[in-house]
């Protein structure tokens, strides 16, 4: 690259990169919705407050004994070991990310600008990282672009979930490491802190630790300085975890790892993964990834640290559970970098030999091969309309306000979907209905009804024929929002029926 490309090259990343986040911000959500955005929002905010758990509202405000904790604990959340409190079931490190910036953008808007800043940052660092592994900055921007517009990121980088931040962690880890090669073993310092921070947003980063072992150079100081560097957010964890739940070593994201895990998982999860990384990002990059094993140009230490690092992950999430959509391939992508990268060094050696031809062909060769794969992903963003997630998430706070406006004081609302979202946007008393059974719904009606308590329900469709079936009774609709309605239960005295 010569003097003059240099700026130039610069002049048109940074030009990219500011259209590309003016669009990413508009497409935004900012709304706390499901189980995973309104626990994490509500974790942040009880961070914020400097507490580790809350009061269960239903029990203390209904005098209701610990039997019906579970009722009462809305998405997001687990009853802790006090059974009259509860703690977020989720990561701390987005919701410290989140609480972070609520404090310089404020809750409406501050939680969910982390994601896409998060995504902003890939970029940075991918091109960096890129340019460690000796790509031109031609492949390093194509790097970026195929980053940018993979269907999963742009899917979570437009949401308040950690899977972007995680990816962000991961490729600032690796990126320190390769520094710390070259530059220092101070970059070891940085490189720890990044894994570590990671670990809290996503705890399968620790995945990031095999492509580590290769990449961080192998002298006794630089692995002590790396540990140092982690060592406070190890701390940080254990503490907030006996504060959090009794012990140092639980937490209440644990289960959904150690239940999910399995070796018949394996075949169809693989193949699911396999499928899908194929059509959302096209073959060219899976192949190319894999080809980066036969690659004699590449150092043999890039090709380990690229195949490693996402193969580790690819083959833990093969033993996972959870699969179904094509949005699922979220859980690579704290290593989709290394399959991009991977795939641009093949490209490098195989397609365009430095020597073979002048700069600007080898440009254009790497401009048409990026933008077949580019193809692939813009294609499917477009048919599926993955950046408009924000428009159907709007619904969350908007049902929420029509509780406010429609429910008195002593209602009590039915929920399961909505349930995160009440408990963020609302101070209205909340029931997870697909706890309840028609006997045990029945005994918790005669309670509350007796003291003057009504009861309403706030629905998603696919929960309407479930309440229906569970917990019967004179249910009316009385207003609605969208697809969700705002439903009401006539106390049984007034509907003749008694108790």
């Amino acid at each position: 690259m010569s003097g003059r490309s240099g700026p130039a090259w610069l002049l048109a990343a940074t030009a990219l990169l500011f259209g590309y986040s003016l669009v990413l911000f508009h497409h935004t959500s900012y709304a706390a919705g499901g189980s995973d955005s309104s626990g994490y929002v509500n974790a942040a905010r009880l961070l914020a407050s400097g507490r580790t758990h809350e009061p269960i509202r239903g029990l203390s405000r209904l005098g209701l004994s610990d039997d019906w904790a579970r009722v009462f604990t809305p998405l997001g959340y687990v009853p802790s070991q006090e059974r009259r409190e509860m703690a977020p079931y989720y990561p701390l490190g987005l919701p410290l990310h989140m609480a972070v910036a609520a404090v310089f953008a404020g809750w409406s808007q501050g939680p969910f600008l982390v994601s896409p800043l998060a995504a902003l940052a890939c970029l940075v660092l991918l091109y960096a990282l890129g340019r460690e592994l000796r790509l031109s900055p031609a492949l390093s921007l194509a790097g970026c672009a195929l980053l940018a517009f993979a269907p999963a990121f742009v899917f979570q980088a437009v949401q308040p979930m950690s899977d972007v931040p995680a990816t962000a962690w991961a490729l600032a880890a690796v990126f320190s490491a390769y520094r710390a090669r070259a530059r220092g073993n101070l970059w070891a310092v940085a490189a720890g802190a990044a894994f570590a921070i990671g670990v809290l947003v996503r705890p399968t980063n620790v995945l990031v630790l095999v492509p580590l072992l290769l990449a961080l150079p192998l002298r006794p100081k630089c692995w002590l300085l790396f540990a140092t560097g982690g060592s406070p957010f190890a701390a940080f964890q254990l503490l907030y975890a006996a504060a959090a739940f009794g012990s140092p070593w639980t937490t209440g994201y644990q289960s959904a790892l150690s239940e999910g895990l399995a070796w018949k998982n394996f075949p169809a999860r693989a193949r699911h993964y396999g499928l899908w990384t194929a059509r959302l990002l096209s073959p060219l990059l899976p192949l190319g990834w894999l080809a980066l094993a036969a690659d004699r140009r590449a150092p043999l230490h890039d090709r380990a640290v690229l195949l490693t690092w996402f193969a580790a992950f690819f083959l833990f999430y093969s033993f996972y559970a959870p699969y179904e959509a094509w949005w699922y391939t979220r859980f690579l992508l704290p290593a989709l970098p290394a399959m991009i990268l991977g795939a641009l060094v093949a490209m490098r050696d195989f397609v365009l030999p430095p020597a073979s031809r002048p700069e600007h062909w080898r440009i254009a060769l790497a401009g048409i091969l990026a933008i077949t794969a580019l193809t692939f992903e813009l294609r499917f963003v477009a048919k599926e309309r993955v950046h408009k997630f924000y428009k159907g998430e709007r619904i969350y706070p908007q049902a929420c306000a029509l509780v406010r406006q429609r429910v008195p004081g002593n209602g009590i609302v039915l929920s399961m979907q909505m349930s995160g979202a009440l408990h963020f946007y609302t101070d209205a008393t909340y029931a997870m209905w697909n706890w309840l059974l028609p006997d045990r719904f029945e005994q918790l009606r005669v309670s509350t009804e007796s003291r003057g308590y009504r009861w309403y329900a706030l629905l998603a469709p696919f929960e309407m024929d479930s309440v229906r079936q569970n917990l019967p009774g004179a249910w009316r609709e009385i207003d609605r929002v969208g697809n969700v309605a705002l439903w009401e239960l006539p106390a049984a005295w007034s509907t003749g029926t008694g108790y």
